[in-house]
């Protein structure tokens, strides 16, 4: 079974990269440029981990992870990795934050951390 990652980013170069790096490394990946389109998307799609960026237009990323968690359709076990060029502590449940710039190697060891047995 292929894991299913979105990736959410105001910022295009960002999405891509990831999805490259993942896409390389074997995972499906969707695509989402903003809160709302990636709320969207991951209520549609139920994907197996969510990597969203925290500052964003129409809908942050913390908004996002409370968004999902709140949806009755399934979407609140969805592990949730949150970027941040701004230091900040996360306190929403199966939430991990990653400091921007990221390590391509820490996101990699992140994505199996989160998706094991999927």
């Amino acid at each position: 079974m292929s894991i299913t990652i979105l990736v959410v980013d105001d910022e295009v170069f960002i999405v891509d990269l990831l999805a490259t790096l993942l896409e390389d490394e074997g995972y499906t990946v969707l695509r989402a440029y903003d809160g709302e389109q990636g709320l969207a998307v991951a209520t549609q799609s139920h994907p197996h981990l969510i990597i969203t960026d925290i500052m964003m237009p129409k809908m942050s990323g913390t908004e996002l992870a409370t968004q999902v968690r709140a949806q009755p359709n399934g979407t609140a076990a969805i592990p949730i990795v949150l970027m941040s060029a701004v230091s900040t502590s996360v306190t929403l449940p199966n939430t991990t934050y990653l400091p921007k710039p990221f390590d391509i190697d820490r996101v990699l060891d992140l994505v199996r951390e989160l998706t094991p047995g999927v």
